[in-house]
């Protein structure tokens, strides 16, 4: 993500490069003066260049973006896997899900009509046999229970349960609380949940330290602004090779690991104000930081 909208304090962008300093232009290329945010991998970028939302969005009948671009003819006219949400139906050969409740409800829908039609007459019966706790969908395929929003179908197929909203990818962008039949989005400490009750979006009290953004580079650690001036190295590294870099904001302090074909370490150190390091530490793993790097499977038991 674009690290003005949403870094209270420092930014991390690790560097492929094996050299730091060749990378570092005045507009570097992964956290650039242009305004647009960088989305995540499974997001869709709204054309309005300040909103991410999550692919399964694309194309559901609801705008989501704020310009409402991901519902757009020539964006629904690619190939797009559409997951319906919870309780909702896709109308066949579109891109379009409509809640259950506007099945068989005398209004037509789907274009052609799936919603509608003799089924609705002569499925009654079954669906009487169910016995659904709370409602029963009548499709052109067949009978089945379903629930209010926010609940989900249970095991046995008629009964209701709580649905955790939390589990799914994007419900919230930080913290997610999941409550009976609803959920609750909210923020870590030095961020405000924006409007939309999803989103969230560092706060800039007068007296805040500026953002900054934090570089990993194979043979040093940097930090600039992010308009990229004030370029100020923290830190060398000896051994040049695969650095993984990472913030830890309620305690300031940066932790990195550096993996080169001999040898891997996990060290930490307190920064202050991002001007330098200090109480430099290794972290002592169970498993070799080498083998774990190379394989991808970074789960490191302090």
């Amino acid at each position: 993500m674009f690290c003005a909208e949403t870094c209270a304090h420092a930014c991390v962008c690790s560097v492929p490069s094996p050299h730091a300093a060749s990378f570092l232009s005045p507009s570097p290329p992964l956290c650039s003066r242009h305004p647009d945010i960088l989305c995540d991998v499974g997001e869709f970028h709204c054309h309005n260049h300040d909103t991410c939302v999550p692919e399964d969005w694309l194309c559901d009948g609801e705008p989501d973006c704020p310009d409402e671009s991901d519902e757009t003819d020539h964006v629904c006219a690619q190939e797009v896997v559409i997951r319906c949400p919870l309780n909702h139906i896709q109308c066949t050969g579109t891109k379009k899900c409509i809640h259950f409740n506007k099945l068989c409800n005398g209004a037509r829908d789907c274009e052609d009509g799936y919603d509608e039609g003799v089924h609705c007459r002569e499925l009654l019966s079954a669906c009487h046999e169910l016995r659904c706790r709370y409602g029963c969908v009548m499709t052109r395929n067949g009978t089945f229970c379903f629930c209010a929003d926010g609940f989900e179908v249970g095991e046995d197929g008629t009964s209701c349960r709580d649905h955790d909203e939390c589990a799914m990818y994007g419900a919230c962008s930080q913290t997610c609380t999941n409550t009976y039949g609803s959920y609750r989005c909210s923020c870590t400490e030095g961020y405000i949940l924006q409007p939309n009750r999803i989103s969230c979006k560092a706060k800039q009290d007068p007296g805040d330290s500026r953002p900054a953004l934090l570089i990993g580079g194979s043979d040093r650690i940097v930090v600039t602004h992010l308009n990229g001036s004030g370029l100020q190295p923290l830190r060398s590294l000896r051994v040049n090779g695969t650095l993984a870099l990472d913030f830890q904001h309620n305690q300031e302090s940066v932790c990195w690991v550096l993996s080169s074909e001999s040898s891997g370490q996990l060290r930490c150190a307190v920064t202050r104000s991002l001007r330098g390091f200090t109480r430099e530490q290794e972290i002592r793993t169970q498993q070799s930081l080498q083998r774990m790097f190379r394989s991808k499977e970074v789960v490191l038991r302090v």
